[in-house]
Parts: structure tokens; C-alpha cells; sequence
């Protein structure tokens, strides 16, 4: 039987874990997990595809929207520095029920917002409570079984992008239907029926004897400190996650503005990210049958031939929609390799604060590239912000070559081991 050591300081889910692992269990269980977060997710996508609306009706330019857009992203980014460390003293189980039901309050309030300035507000909050994904990637990656973390990682992972697109597709048609302010109600109502779900499957094994509040906060700079690997794999997931955002924060307005098209069918865009959702769930399997080292090469490959594609040919549209789909497959699947290492690269116990370093740089990452792929799309359009998102991934790429030949990746051929976490 496993101990409480062994599980990372966590007690009551060890045994049910195990058991989970042996048949379907686990694995309706991931699923389930995966629904809320891939929700959890989807509101940092929110304010996307119904700029256009919200700025018509506030009087705002299309760029001076992207506030909102940057206030999620900004919130987001906080919320997981402030809240998903908190993983290291609380269940995940009760940090997420209210953290839902704290994120459907807020979009309903935004709903009803009478100025753009509390529309910014109500979605900076709603960004920082959101973070109900990467309170329950932790804590699953904790619970599950060696021989299925990749697995879960993937599902987890792929659920992700696939909600988020799948929220951003069908709230651009709601917003046609109902108005922007009737698809932030639909929403609300959603994230607030998760609520039981989350009682039924969130994990509620306890950290036994968590540090305080405020040492979890002061030791998570420490936490960066020990680990070179975790601060890699961070740094390379930031980029990445940098492409993507860049790229898909400027979407919507490229579709309106230089396609001609409506908010409802430019939200059809979101079909190519969907597919990359899809593409990192089914191909969650490849990841162990070519190792660590080919897998995160292939998956930053993708984002930066997406990219490249994009800034090649902007106007055609099938390309544009090609490159989405790589960048948003490329991005996912390679956090399935750098969040397990750089989370791994530490002592069990600091888990949640690794995560907060890793989730936090990205998510800070995405905010300022929001903020300057606005005023890149006024002055040279949707090829300028496809400049700046090869430039993200081909860093990336470069950083990735650094850990490869580091021996952060895992075993190579021949036979040699890679850095483990006793010789971070």
C-alpha cells in the first residue's frame, strides 16, 4: 500500500486511485475531471469572440477591446499565483466547488455590466476563479498511476483546448441569437451545473500538515529556484503557450476585418483548435511509444510550422485555419511532456507551488502578448501578429534543442539517463 509520502502528502485517495486504476474507474473519473476543467478553461476564451459586440455597444475601438481579453488572461495568471497553490494546503475537491460557483457569480455580473470599466473588472475575476483546471491537473497527476500519467496528462491536457473551442465556437453564434450579454448568462448557468459534478468526482484527499497560507506563497520563488528542469520546461511551455495565444487573441478581429465576416461565423475559426483538442487526446498513446525527447520535438515542430504558415499566406484561409489547428495541437501536446517533467523535478509535497510556477509564466506570457498583439494588429494586421508568434515558438524550439542535450527529457538511445529530480 502506498503511503502518505508516496502520494505527496496527501491522504484519502491513495487506495481509491489504485483501485481506479485497475478498471474503467479511473478513467470515467479522469473524465469527469476533464469536463470541468476543460470549462474552467474556456472562460479565459470568453471576452474573444464577442469583442466586436462588446465594443459596439460601449463605444470602444475594436483594439481598446482587447482589454477585457488581456483582463482575463492578467486575472487568470494571478488567480493561479494566488488560489492553485493553495493545492498544497487544500482538497482539490473543495477549492473547486467554490471556485465555481465564486466564477459563475462573476460572469453573470459582467452580463449585467453597465460600463466597459466593469465589464474589464468582472472579467478579471472571473479569469483569476477560473483556475479550476490546473487545481485538477495537479492533483490527478498526483493520484494517477505511473503507466497512465501520460494518458491522463493528454486527456486532462487535450480537454483543455477542446473546451475552450468548443465554448468560443458556440458562443459566437449565442451571441447572434441572444446579444453578448445573453451568451455571458448561458455560460454562468453552465459553469454553475458543474457544481455537483465537482462534489462527485473533484479529489478530496487533504495535504496533511500544509504549511501556512502565507509560507506557501513566500517558497514558491524557492520552489523555481531548486529545479533548472522546471524552469525550463516552464520557460519552453510560456513560449508555446505565447504562439498560441498571440495568434488566437487577434483571430476574431482578423476574420471580421479582413475576411468580411460575421462574429458568428468567424467563431467557426475555433473548429481548427477543436481539432487540436481532439488530435492531443487520440494521439495521447504516440507520446510513449517514441519517448519524451522525439514527442516534444514533434509537438513544438507543429506550433512553429503553424506559425510560419500564417505569417506565409494571412489571407488564405484554409492555410490560416491549417496553421490554427498546428499551433493549438503543437501547444496542448507539448505540455503533456514539460508539465509531468518539470512538476516531477521537485519534491512531491511542493507540487502545487511547481505548477503555480509553471501555469503562472505562461498565462502572464499570454496577457502580454495580448497586449502587444493588439497594437501589432493595427499597424501591419494579422501577418505582423504572426511574426511576433514565430518568433515565441521558434525560441521555444531553441530552448527545447537546450533541454534535449541537458538530459532533461527522459532516456535517450542507448540507454543513458536523463537528469532526475535528485540531481536537480
Amino acid at each position: 500500500m502506498r503511503t502518505q509520502a508516496d502520494n505527496g502528502g496527501m491522504r484519502d485517495d491513495a487506495p481509491r486511485a489504485s483501485t481506479d486504476s485497475d478498471a474503467a474507474g479511473w478513467g470515467r473519473r479522469v473524465a469527469s475531471m476533464a469536463v470541468i476543467a476543460a470549462t474552467g478553461v474556456a472562460i479565459i476564451y470568453v471576452p474573444q469572440p464577442i469583442q466586436p459586440l462588446v465594443a459596439d455597444e460601449f463605444g470602444v475601438s475594436g483594439v481598446a477591446a482587447s482589454a477585457a481579453t488581456i483582463a482575463v488572461q492578467a486575472g487568470y495568471a494571478i488567480g493561479i499565483v494566488l488560489l492553485v497553490s493553495l493545492g498544497d494546503r487544500f482538497s482539490a475537491r473543495s477549492q473547486v466547488t467554490v471556485q465555481l460557483g465564486v466564477t459563475a457569480a462573476a460572469l453573470l455580473a459582467a452580463a449585467a455590466s453597465p460600463a466597459y470599466a466593469v465589464f474589464v473588472a468582472l472579467c478579471f475575476v472571473a479569469g483569476a476563479t477560473a483556475t479550476i483546471g490546473q487545481l485538477l491537473v495537479a492533483a490527478a497527476l498526483k493520484l494517477a498511476p505511473p503507466a497512465r500519467r501520460a494518458r491522463t496528462a493528454a486527456v486532462l491536457l487535450g480537454s483543455f483546448i477542446s473546451g475552450l473551442f468548443l465554448v468560443r465556437t458556440a458562443l459566437g453564434g449565442i451571441a447572434d441569437l441572444l446579444g453578448w450579454r445573453g451568451a455571458l448568462v448561458v455560460i454562468a448557468v453552465v459553469v454553475a451545473a458543474l457544481i455537483p459534478l465537482s462534489l462527485a468526482t473533484s479529489p478530496p484527499g487533504k495535504p496533511v500538515d500544509p504549511p501556512r497560507y502565507a509560507q506557501i506563497l513566500r517558497t514558491i520563488p524557492r520552489v523555481a529556484a531548486s529545479s533548472p528542469t522546471l524552469r525550463l520546461m516552464t520557460a519552453i511551455h510560456a513560449l508555446c503557450f505565447m504562439t498560441f495565444i498571440t495568434l488566437w487573441s487577434m483571430a476574431t478581429l482578423y476574420a471580421v476585418d479582413e475576411l468580411g465576416v460575421s462574429v458568428g461565423a468567424a467563431a467557426l475559426l475555433g473548429l481548427a483548435g477543436l481539432t487540436g483538442g481532439v488530435l492531443t487526446i487520440l494521439g495521447a498513446p504516440l507520446h510513449a511509444r517514441v519517448g519524451t525527447r522525439v514527442a516534444l520535438a514533434i509537438c513544438v515542430g507543429a506550433v512553429v510550422t503553424g506559425a510560419a504558415l500564417i505569417l506565409i499566406a494571412p489571407t488564405v484561409l484554409p492555410l490560416t485555419a491549417l496553421g490554427l489547428m498546428l499551433v493549438s495541437v503543437g501547444m496542448s501536446s507539448e505540455q503533456v511532456s514539460t508539465q509531468p517533467i518539470g512538476l516531477g523535478s521537485v519534491e512531491p509535497a511542493q507540487n502545487g507551488r511547481a505548477n503555480t510556477v509553471f501555469m503562472a509564466a505562461a498565462f502572464f506570457a499570454g496577457a502580454a502578448a495580448t497586449a502587444v498583439a493588439a497594437p501589432l494588429y493595427a499597424a501591419g494586421g494579422f501577418r505582423a501578429v504572426a511574426a511576433l508568434a514565430l518568433i515565441a515558438a521558434l525560441t521555444a524550439a531553441s530552448l527545447a534543442v537546450v533541454a534535449a542535450r541537458r538530459g532533461m527529457l527522459g532516456v535517450r538511445r542507448g540507454g543513458s539517463s536523463a537528469e532526475s529530480p535528485a540531481s536537480r
